[in-house]
């Protein structure tokens, strides 16, 4: 009797001292030298160790994205790759931004996230034809159809390539005003490749620009060896890119998408899931949002849109004045919608309303210092100083 008791208070005591199991991280760096979480903030974190990032296991709310082509406004000319089955050379780094590779990785990182649902390129291209949007700003006329509207999809994504060197001398002088702040610990004669991208979320409905960051990746040569995961193969561009990716610009590239998309993660992932009304059938409420956004038992909150407000000078939607109308809870769901009865209603509502999860999104779970390795040699190790701001 004694012996037992003694074995259970052990077994308790134990219990106390063995640590809780973490949550998995947002996303991994994965170097020869293993696995590293990364932390909230990677402006800082060496370039080189963000081409290869692994994102953690997600289940959670997903938004539903389309991606715009890729501008470039760097002075490099912009080309067009056909991947289809075939490699892409090396040369490609020296012969001009390719920007429909770049959108083919952006696509395939975000997809990887396990956070988007990514519209296919084929239906953003035929909506995109049929609405007035400008290139900058994404403006829309008031009678221009809608993108949400017709594909579902909630935010816009667009890369902007703002910076493109594929191979520069330390202070030679090709840097420009490049090396002011921005290689501080650069070596003279090291050549390194650098990328600088603006990633921009624009609202589906109205073409408001919702957030921005710029973010830039240095990359030479590196004491480390990898392979890009998902562009070596089987990824977005069915291993085409497999020799580009092995160039320190094929590299810088990557790092760059990543970083980007890193922070558009960060942007949606702390945000209640939100969806849309289909139909109402009695006290039945159809919502377009699935099993893997909602549960059965949660609540939402209906949210009904005032009128439009259009801006009489640009044409462009300022939004409109939301108001809570009602309480809905969910009784079934399936894969892409869920059924919904009215808990309370203190307004009318219908098709196209806004509906918000009342349950709020699991935290974000970020390495709290950054661990992993340093991997540019031809620096002598240490950060690239890589720089962005919202």
């Amino acid at each position: 009797m004694f012996r037992r008791d003694l074995i259970a208070g052990a077994l308790v005591a134990l219990a106390f001292v063995v640590p809780a199991v973490h949550a998995e991280y947002v996303a991994y760096s994965v170097t020869d030298d293993g696995k590293n979480p990364l932390p909230e903030k990677i402006d800082d974190v060496d370039s080189a160790a963000l081409v290869n990032v692994e994102w953690g296991p997600y289940k959670g709310p997903q938004k539903r994205i389309a991606v715009l082509k890729v501008e470039n406004n760097t002075q490099q000319r912009a080309i067009s790759v056909s991947y289809g089955g075939k490699e892409v050379s090396a040369e490609v780094a020296t012969k001009g931004v390719p920007v429909n590779g770049i959108e083919a990785m952006m696509t395939d990182s975000l997809f990887r996230s396990g956070r988007f649902r990514v519209m296919e390129r084929q239906k953003v291209d035929k909506v995109l034809k049929e609405q007035d949007l400008g290139a900058s700003g994404r403006v829309s006329k008031p009678s221009a159809a809608k993108i949400g509207k017709v594909l579902g999809a909630e935010t816009l994504v667009q890369a902007v390539v703002t910076e493109y060197a594929p191979d520069f001398e330390g202070k030679s002088g090709s840097l420009g005003a490049l090396t002011d702040g921005l290689l501080g610990g650069l070596s003279i004669g090291s050549k390194k490749s650098l990328v600088a991208m603006n990633f921009r979320m624009f609202d589906a409905e109205t073409g408001e620009v919702t957030f921005t960051k710029q973010v830039k990746a240095v990359v030479g040569k590196t004491s480390f060896g990898f392979g890009a995961v998902g562009w070596g193969d089987g990824g977005a561009a069915g291993g085409a890119f497999n020799s580009f990716s092995k160039t320190p610009i094929g590299r810088a590239v990557i790092a760059c998408v990543n970083k980007g998309v890193f922070e558009l993660v960060k942007e949606v992932g702390a945000q209640p899931a939100a969806g849309k009304i289909i139909k109402v059938s009695g006290n039945n409420v159809y919502v377009n949002l699935g099993g893997d956004s909602v549960s059965a038992g949660d609540t939402m909150t209906v949210k009904a849109q005032g009128e439009e407000l259009v801006d009489p000078e640009t044409g462009i939607s300022l939004g409109a004045v939301e108001s809570d109308v009602g309480k809905l809870q969910v009784a079934k769901t399936t894969e892409k919608f869920s059924i919904a009865t009215v808990a309370s209603k203190s307004g009318s509502f219908g098709r196209g309303d806004k509906v918000v999860a009342d349950k709020s999104p699991e935290p974000l779970q970020f390495a709290e210092n950054w661990d992993g390795p340093s991997g540019d040699s031809s620096s002598g190790g240490g950060s690239s100083q890589d720089s962005g701001g919202r």
